[in-house]
């Protein structure tokens, strides 16, 4: 459980000026915390990660010759993309879910997985970006995420598009970006399902204000991101977006 291993940098010497992360890329839990008192297959659905969110960020990597940095652990045993102080940071029930660990949490406990595996994580990115800042390299920051097509399986709760382009700050860089992707041939929608207005982007907004960056998220609908062909077929999509926004 070493600090060191709360993240993964890829391709840190990438030439392209963009710097992707992705926050809930593992559905890990150290041996030590035992699944959190949930089963494999409860860790590997929605709740436990970002379905598909690191395998197109992986393609983009390729594709645009990018650096990135990605979350190792689960969103149930620390969430990288909440405030320290949020309230969501460390959840007791996700999507109707109850996790057993992480009930009745100690402030030492939680203290130690903000140390162990939150802080390390935001520190891998403040350095990747402070080396590209050495390069002269003012890279645009973009944060890769996915949702559920329906919270519950319910389909009341059913989000009908396929890419959200979630912004505060970069509200024309934004329209762009789905611009392109709509394009490419997406049903897109703008601060959904959550919205940046909200704080929902956190790592985004505060590494990129932090270092004066332009900074987006997007999420993906994890519907699509199921098959190799899909994955590179959305991969292609943002990368060529990118190109057209950032080179």
């Amino acid at each position: 459980m070493d600090a060191d291993t709360a993240f993964d940098i890829l391709n840190p010497d990438g030439r392209f000026p963009l710097l992707l992360t992705c926050e809930h890329a593992s559905c890990r839990v150290p041996v030590a915390y035992r699944n959190l008192g949930l089963s494999q297959a409860a860790l590997g659905r929605h709740i436990g990660w970002d379905i598909g969110a690191r395998a197109v960020l992986e393609a983009v990597v390729r594709r645009l010759d990018a650096p990135a940095v990605c979350s190792r652990y689960s969103r149930l045993l620390i969430d990288c993309n909440r405030t320290p102080d949020d309230h969501d940071l460390i959840v007791s029930h996700s999507d109707g879910t109850p996790i057993p660990g992480n009930q009745r949490l100690s402030a030492a406990e939680r203290h130690k997985r903000i140390t162990r595996f939150y802080q390390p994580y935001h520190d891998a990115i403040d350095a990747t970006l402070g080396k590209l800042l050495a390069r002269h390299v003012r890279p645009a920051l973009l944060s890769l995420h996915s949702f559920t097509p329906a919270l519950r399986g319910q389909a009341e709760h059913e989000r009908a598009f396929d890419i959200g382009v979630l912004f505060d700050d970069y509200r024309d860089v934004a329209a762009d970006l789905g611009r392109r992707l709509h394009q490419a041939g997406y049903r897109v929608r703008h601060n959904e399902p959550y919205s940046g207005y909200e704080g929902l982007i956190f790592s985004a907004r505060s590494h990129g204000r932090r270092h004066r960056l332009v900074y987006l998220e997007l999420e993906m609908n994890n519907s699509l991101l199921g098959q190799p062909d899909s994955i590179g077929r959305m991969a292609e999509a943002i990368s060529q977006a990118c190109v057209g926004l950032f080179a």
